[in-house]
């Protein structure tokens, strides 16, 4: 068998010793843990990967990326992330290290091999990138790799349960009121982590209306690219996998091409209309929102630049049935299924608590 089957078995064993407990000694957990509680996705990846590479056939070199490296022991490290643990953490692991489909193809692993060298930013992408290039050439036996990687797994593992258990809450029926959610909404938009509250809140509203097995709410990160190829807006509505609505998200300034540039893009996907929400930290940097509007009319185009408070009182007013619950169980997993901040899942979540009486056991 290639590195690719043997790697995968080896995943399987690790796997369950750490689902049972049986922990060998790791002399690498704060190496580990300084890079899996950081912030780089990619290295998280590229750790996980040499860790288990390096368990799995001793002759590799950690250090190395790509199969060219000149240094020995190069190995086709994109190989062994792509087929065999990034299915093995969308399935068993339920994207509890943040759900990559391709994460070498990013730049940070576009490399042969980790070099300080290494075009990264600074700060600290950097500090992370001299860690692994300090700490993975210690790891020298299959036997220190696959203790770490036990470990590793022993972690993840605890991510995803916690994950889970983060959905299971309860919110009294009584609190089912427009006016609830309304002020939970409110507060909630009080702080922007730079518009990703407000995407979720308008996500959360969108999935009461069209809460029916035909229909999805597709969510795109704020200032990231898509994994999905038909991302068209911010926040897009697909009813019977027919496309609906496009909704382009703006809790910062912004300006004319702003605008432009969203309604461009959905109208070279087909599309015939979209709602430009503005957050309550968004500003138009000038008096050009009337004429746009009209422009964009003549060209049979419809096109709404809103205040998201009037968005969600006009959507709340209409809604039939006011499930706090649901609001709340389906924000807290789309922003863990779509990398969204941890410090935004749990300012809402707090939120929560303290506004609807959200309890857990």
């Amino acid at each position: 068998m290639g590195i690719k089957e043997d790697a995968a078995l080896m995943l399987q064993k690790a796997y369950e010793e750490a689902v049972a407990g049986e922990y060998p000694p790791c002399e690498y957990a704060d190496f580990i843990d300084y890079v899996i509680d950081n912030t780089h996705l990619t290295y998280k990846y590229v750790l996980f990967t040499a860790l288990l590479a390096k368990a799995t056939d001793e002759s590799i070199n950690p250090l190395c990326l790509q199969k060219k490296s000149q240094l020995p022991g190069a190995y086709d490290a994109r190989t062994v992330c792509h087929k065999v643990i990034v299915p093995f953490e969308m399935e068993t692991l339920e994207k509890a290290l943040g759900g990559s489909n391709e994460p070498f193809l990013n730049k940070p692993a576009r490399f042969p091999e980790l070099s300080k060298n290494n075009a990264v930013r600074r700060g600290n992408d950097h500090d992370i990138l001299v860690s692994l290039c300090d700490n993975l050439p210690l790891i020298k036996t299959s036997d220190v790799a696959y203790s770490g990687l036990v470990y590793l797994l022993g972690k993840l593992i605890r991510m995803r349960d916690s994950k889970a258990r983060m959905a299971i809450f309860s919110v009294d029926e009584s609190i089912n009121l427009p006016i609830r959610l309304m002020e939970y909404i409110d507060k909630a938009l009080e702080q922007s982590y730079e518009g990703e509250t407000l995407t979720l809140l308008i996500a959360g509203i969108y999935h009461l209306m069209y809460n029916k097995p035909n229909a999805r709410v597709e969510v795109h990160p704020v200032n990231q690219s898509g994994a999905s190829g038909r991302e068209v807006s911010d926040l897009d509505i697909y009813l019977d996998e027919m496309w609906v609505s496009s909704n382009e998200l703006k809790d910062k300034a912004y300006v004319e091409t702003d605008i432009r540039h969203a309604a461009d893009k959905v109208l070279n996907a087909g599309g015939t209309k979209m709602l430009f929400i503005v957050g309550p930290h968004g500003t138009a940097l000038g008096n050009f929102v009337p004429d746009i509007e009209r422009e964009y009319a003549e060209r049979n185009f419809l096109l709404r630049v809103i205040p998201c408070h009037e968005f969600f009182i006009s959507l709340i007013g209409a809604l039939h049935n006011i499930d706090v619950h649901e609001f709340i169980r389906y924000i807290i997993v789309v922003a863990q299924e779509t990398k969204f901040k941890l410090e935004v899942i749990t300012y809402l979540d707090n939120l929560a608590k303290e506004i609807l009486g959200l309890t857990r056991e």
